[in-house]
């Protein structure tokens, strides 16, 4: 009996357990089916998300194809848009080169044929001096026979002495109105080369460089020192030599008429207006303190003054003229820097085609505005009535 309630409770155990497994497998069978399930809908959701991907990698290979095709016909409107571009601009700029030559050659011949009329002016010039000068020896050698003639006769001739001191009187009276007249002349000709540079029109010497306009500053301080002293001493003695006077007056005007024509012309390297401003004031103040010489130099002036007070107008002039003339150094020399080069690429960004054109555009104009001075100075009917110190 007893190993027949063992048997009984063991197979009860057993059908425990196998009710225990079998819920166990039901509930490992239903785990199964969702999971599945789940691969199911997961391996559609991937089916759709590589049917999308199909598509849109479709798309994108036909946009990419199109936008291929576009890129090719830009490229090649743009190529042919750039041939036809670099055939103008060659066209022209051989036109331009052309044109160039052409403006070249007439600037060299009309600047030979002025180079031959400053020649024949100059030859005329030094006649007219030669000629002067052998008129001063007679009347000198006049002065001196006759004062011979006076010690030879004695004291008792004293209506030859009159008539003596009278000549003496009406050839020193001549000197002083030849001096005026020369000294008015350099007046005129200062005011012309004033007159020049505040003209719009008159671009100066545009060939003029800061080292040639610095030789010409220095050229006009030694002029301006010359000139001082030849007054000093013809002041000492006004009845002696005035050669000397005359050629400092003579070389002065012209220094300041070249100094004027060169400052403006190197003006054109100077940074903003304000600059060119300064410069053209400059120099308009050291012709006008140079022209002082002229006008204060006169006998009129002169006459005007105490005999004291002559020489101190004179070295107050010309320390003014030099302070100018300082002015005018300190000026040009702060355009060392910019007298380099006259074409500079400054900007990297900057198509080298346009910039090409743009300086021979602008060396055309200024060979046009050279050539139409020229020819305009060439064509002005010479005047005879002039003398040569007036047309100089």
């Amino acid at each position: 009996f007893k190993q027949a309630n063992l048997k009984a409770n063991s197979a009860a155990e057993v059908m425990i357990k196998m009710d225990k497994l079998q819920g166990d497998m039901r509930n490992k069978n239903m785990e199964l089916a969702d999971m599945m399930r789940e691969r199911d809908r997961a391996m559609a959701d991937l089916q759709r998300l590589e049917n999308s991907r199909a598509d849109d990698l479709e798309r994108l290979r036909r946009d990419l194809e199109d936008s291929e095709d576009r890129a090719r016909e830009l490229s090649r409107n743009r190529g042919s848009e750039a041939q036809d571009m670099l055939r103008k601009f060659n066209g022209e700029k051989d036109a331009l080169q052309r044109q160039l030559d052409d403006r070249a050659a007439e600037a060299e011949q009309l600047r030979r044929e002025l180079d031959r009329l400053r020649a024949e002016h100059e030859l005329q010039h030094q006649t007219k001096d030669d000629e002067m000068a052998v008129l001063q020896a007679g009347m000198d050698h006049s002065i001196v026979a006759m004062a011979n003639l006076k010690k030879q006769m004695g004291g008792g001739q004293s209506d030859l002495q009159r008539r003596l001191d009278s000549v003496l009187a009406e050839h020193a009276l001549k000197l002083r109105r030849i001096l005026d007249s020369i000294l008015r002349s350099c007046a005129d000709k200062t005011d012309e080369a004033v007159f020049n540079l505040n003209d719009p029109g008159n671009p100066g010497n545009m060939t003029a460089t800061v080292e040639h306009v610095l030789a010409t500053v220095e050229q006009a301080h030694d002029l301006g020192k010359m000139l001082s002293s030849s007054f000093a001493r013809y002041l000492t003695n006004p009845d002696g030599d005035q050669t000397e006077v005359i050629a400092a007056a003579v070389g002065l005007s012209n220094g300041l008429e070249h100094l004027l024509a060169n400052m403006k012309g190197v003006s054109r390297l100077a940074n903003g207006e304000d600059v060119v401003e300064r410069i053209i004031k400059a120099s308009r103040q050291a012709a006008l303190v140079g022209r002082q010489f002229f006008t204060k130099g006169q006998s009129g002036a002169m006459e005007q003054l105490k005999p004291s007070e002559r020489h101190s107008i004179i070295l107050d002039t010309n320390h003014e003229l030099q302070l100018s003339l300082g002015t005018l150094t300190t000026l040009a020399e702060s355009l060392v820097r910019r007298d380099v080069t006259k074409v500079s690429v400054t900007n990297t960004s900057e198509d080298i085609s346009d910039l090409v054109e743009r300086e021979m555009l602008s060396a055309a104009r200024a060979i046009d505005e050279a050539v139409m001075r020229l020819q305009s100075l060439a064509n002005q009917p010479r005047d005879s009535s002039l003398t040569d110190r007036q047309v100089q």
